[in-house]
């Protein structure tokens, strides 16, 4: 019998005079040389946790094994200066987010890692298994997660009744990051024993986090009979709450075409046309991308498709398989593949400044449905890296799961 899919945990929340210092900026939209820049004079950021091998420095050789020990001396670090403070009994926790006009608020617990196997929590992307292992691998050094795997459900309106009942109260965590206020509640055992009730059935889709999903199913196999590794830090937020941007993509033209053969390569797949600037090339419904070439932008209009799945009709997909694929002979899905990714709320003056900088090609991408996204899932189907870019995000360092091994063996599990 499988177990309940949430539970409560111990969580450990981070403590007001250190939200400015811990909490991390959003990891994709920065650059690894801004990453690389927070790191170096803020020694106690949770980008130094959560650092990959391109936030290191270009002539730094620094294999896997040492960027885990760099990740679990930075989290030493942050746990001995008392940067969390640990909830006093497990419970959920209630978690909002508000940019601008937009709110969205979720539900934080602990999922039982065996829902990714027993159809309870769809995927929709494809992983790099490099990168999964060595986030696997993090989980054993490191011994503690602090980036919730993001998810989605259909909206209930029991449970929204309860976090809206929990908000009222003063929270426990309220700080800005850049421009996203993140507010934390810890239900009390009574609430929480209602919302595990309420999420007994419940399927759920990821959003946000497919590496890391794919690095708690590799921690929990590899230590089956440890209860931590059963688990892993997830928040799940209503679908009509959500707000979805694209990633758009920038490639390299390897047959380095001029603006007018590449118009006529991309001609066989669509209807192009220039346009005097970036407004006129934006996307503005489904099949349209904006593409941007040496200075010069065009608008893209793909043609229609007879009988398309679920899959075969996103953008996306029709980006990678049509455009990239077959225009340019790009297989996105290839390890080292080239392809490199734009977060929608950066701006399309990133995409192109980028594209001036070293020459590479640049689509701007209409945004991937939600309920696009969930029929995928739900057919079992996969989509392309970086499909859909979820803002606001949560971030790293605002919890805390405490796994009990690694750099956190001297301290009780959460």
């Amino acid at each position: 019998m499988s177990r309940p899919l949430f539970a409560p945990f111990r969580g450990w929340l981070i403590r007001p005079e250190w939200a400015d210092r811990v909490i991390a900026g959003a990891y994709d939209a920065k650059t690894p040389e801004e990453r690389r820049a927070t790191v170096e004079t803020n020694p106690y950021s949770f980008f130094g946790v959560t650092r990959s091998a391109e936030d290191l420095h270009p002539d730094d050789s620094a294999g896997d094994e040492d960027l885990l020990r760099l990740g679990a001396e930075t989290l030493t670090r942050i746990l001995d200066v008392g940067a969390f403070e640990p909830s006093p009994h497990p419970a959920f926790y209630a978690y909002r987010l508000v940019f601008g006009d937009h709110t969205q608020t979720g539900l934080v617990g602990a999922l039982d890692v065996e829902g990714l196997h027993d159809g309870r929590v769809l995927t929709h992307e494809n992983v790099r298994p490099k990168r999964a292992r060595l986030l696997g691998h993090h989980l054993e050094v490191v011994g503690a997660t602090s980036s919730p795997i993001a998810l989605t459900h259909e909206p209930d309106e029991s449970l929204r009744s309860i976090l809206r009942t929990v908000s009222t109260r003063p929270p426990q965590v309220d700080h800005a990051v850049e421009g996203v206020e993140h507010c934390v509640w810890m239900l009390d055992e009574d609430e929480s024993a209602k919302v595990a009730e309420l999420l007994t059935d419940a399927r759920v889709y990821v959003t946000d986090g497919h590496h890391r999903s794919a690095a708690a199913l590799a921690g929990y196999e590899a230590h089956p009979d440890e209860e931590p590794f059963a688990r892993t830090l997830a928040v799940v937020f209503p679908a009509d709450e959500l707000r979805v941007e694209a990633f758009h993509r920038r490639v390299i033209d390897v047959d380095h075409r001029s603006a007018e053969e590449l118009r006529r390569s991309l001609a066989t797949v669509g209807t192009i046309s220039p346009a005097p600037d970036a407004a006129a090339a934006a996307p503005r419904a489904r099949g349209e991308v904006g593409v941007y070439h040496h200075g010069e932008w065009s608008r893209l209009v793909l043609d229609p498709l007879e009988r398309p799945s679920a899959l075969a009709s996103l953008d996306v997909e029709r980006l990678r398989r049509d455009v990239l694929g077959h225009v340019l002979g790009i297989d996105e899905l290839a390890p080292g593949s080239g392809v490199d990714y734009v977060p929608g709320p950066s701006g399309v003056d990133e995409l192109v400044a980028r594209c001036d900088a070293d020459g590479l090609l640049g689509f701007v991408v209409y945004p991937t449905d939600i309920h696009d996204l969930m029929a995928v899932a739900a057919a079992g189907d996969l989509m392309p890296p970086k499909s859909s870019y979820f803002a606001p995000k949560p971030r790293s360092g605002v919890f805390l799961r405490i796994l009990g091994v690694g750099a956190t063996a001297h301290l009780p599990p959460s």
